[in-house]
C-alpha cells in the first residue's frame, strides 16, 4: 500500500471564454478577471491499495480534490472529469461517491468484485470522536458516475441554504482491474460566485481548468498485491 499523499495537479482555474457569452442579462454581473486570480484545483493521491477483483490483481485508488476559490468568492458548483487513457481498454470497476446528499460522515466498503459502497456513520452521541480517521465527511452534495467506462465524473454542488461553497478536500475513490501505471486526463468546469449585501448573489463567473490547456495529465502506480 502506498499511503504518502502525492500532489498530482496544482493548476489555475480561469474564466471559460465559451461560457461568458451564455450568462445572459438575467444572471448576476460577471466577476472581473483580476478578481479570479487565486482560483485553483488541487488533486492529490492519498492511498493506492492493491486488491483482488474477480480473482485478478487490481487496485483501490483514493484521491482528494480541492476547489480553491479566489479571495472573497466561493464555488457554487463544479464538475471534475477523469478520462483514463492507459493501459488500453481500462474500465472502472467501482466508483464512489455516487450520490451524497447527507452531511453525515460515511465509510466506504469494497468487495471482491471491486464494487464500492458506503455506510453512514452511527448517530449516537459522542461517536464522532472515535471515527474521525475512519470516516469521510462531505461538505456539499456530490454525484458520481462512470462505472464500466474509462471516464469518471463527479459533480459537486453547494448547500443552497448555507450558501458556503464546496468545502475542501473531497475524497474520491476508484477501483481498477489493473496493476502498474494508470494515466489519464483531468478536466474541470466550475462556477465561482461572490455575494453582496445581505448575502444576495452579486457576481458569478464560469471557470475551466488551465490557462492554455483545458486538460491536465495525471498518473498513479498500482503495485502488485
Amino acid at each position: 500500500m502506498s499511503d504518502d499523499t502525492l500532489l498530482l495537479i496544482d493548476a489555475p482555474l480561469v474564466a471559460d471564454p465559451d461560457a461568458d457569452e451564455e450568462l445572459g442579462p438575467d444572471v448576476a454581473e460577471p466577476i472581473a478577471d483580476e478578481d479570479l486570480r487565486g482560483s485553483r484545483l488541487l488533486l492529490a493521491r492519498r492511498v493506492v491499495t492493491p486488491i483482488e477483483i474477480n480473482g485478478e490483481s487490481g487496485g483501490l485508488v483514493e484521491l482528494s480534490c480541492t476547489f480553491q476559490p479566489a479571495y472573497e468568492t466561493r464555488f457554487t458548483w463544479a464538475r471534475l472529469t477523469m478520462m483514463l487513457k492507459t493501459p488500453a481498454g481500462i474500465r472502472i470497476a467501482g466508483l464512489e461517491p455516487r450520490a451524497i446528499q447527507d452531511p453525515r460522515p460515511v465509510k466506504f466498503t469494497v468487495d471482491d468484485k471491486g464494487t464500492l459502497g458506503l455506510k453512514y456513520a452511527p448517530t449516537e452521541l459522542g461517536v464522532e470522536q472515535s471515527i474521525q480517521k475512519e470516516y469521510e465527511v462531505y461538505h456539499c452534495a456530490v454525484q458520481g458516475s462512470g462505472i464500466g467506462t474509462a471516464k469518471a465524473r463527479w459533480d459537486f454542488r453547494e448547500n443552497e441554504h448555507r450558501q458556503d461553497g464546496l468545502g475542501t478536500d473531497q475524497g474520491l475513490l476508484l477501483t481498477l482491474p489493473v496493476t502498474g501505471r494508470v494515466s489519464g486526463l483531468v478536466l474541470v468546469n466550475a462556477r465561482l460566485a461572490r455575494s453582496g449585501v445581505g448575502g444576495v448573489l452579486s457576481a458569478v463567473r464560469d471557470m475551466i481548468l488551465g490557462a492554455e490547456q483545458r486538460d491536465y495529465s495525471f498518473s498513479v502506480e498500482i503495485p502488485e498485491k
